[in-house]
């Protein structure tokens, strides 16, 4: 059986009523540590929860915007083809005005792939054409299928420039 021996003189005792505060001081204490400890990982839990969450709505909304940025692009060139095939039609409905788009068209199959068109415009009495030329050949390409086609009865060259791009060319046919 074990002894307790209590080597301190009996008028430096404990009273029997503080030793019992002492005893619930103490397990209230151990209570209160764990609780803050708990506490503690319950709220760094929640704040990884919610960091991750967050990466996630990040990545979210950088593909929402990827996805609306290509969509702009494509819906910016679908309204072009639509402006386009509606000034085809336009241009197909006016009397007199497919024998010059098809004159037109005739010409632009011939020329090379250098060259850039600029402005086309197609009205019954004639075309105007507007063309971008980087190369001399390119410009010999382009004056003789004018001349050898039969489409146009007057053909008037209306603007004429030369820049570090190359030439500016626009012409005026009527039919």
């Amino acid at each position: 059986m074990p002894v307790n021996l209590n080597l301190l003189p009996t008028e430096l005792s404990v009273s029997k009523s503080l030793s019992s505060l002492l005893k619930t001081l103490k397990a209230l204490g151990v209570i209160a540590v764990a609780a803050f400890i708990v506490t503690a990982l319950g709220i760094t839990a929640y704040f990884v929860v919610e960091k991750l969450a967050l990466n996630n709505i990040d990545a979210q909304v950088n593909a929402l915007k990827a996805q609306v940025a290509t969509q702009e692009k494509s819906e910016q060139q679908v309204i072009l083809l639509k402006d386009r095939l509606s000034k085809i039609s336009l241009i197909q409905s006016l009397p007199g005005s497919l024998s010059s788009f098809l004159s037109t068209q005739s010409l632009l199959l011939n020329l090379s792939p250098n060259t850039s068109v600029n402005q086309i415009q197609v009205d019954p009495v004639g075309a105007t054409m507007s063309l971008g030329i980087k190369t001399n050949s390119d410009l010999s390409a382009f004056l003789s299928s004018i001349q050898k086609s039969n489409s146009f009865k007057e053909v008037g060259l209306t603007a004429f420039s030369l820049s570090e791009l190359g030439y500016t060319v626009e012409t005026q046919m009527a039919n």
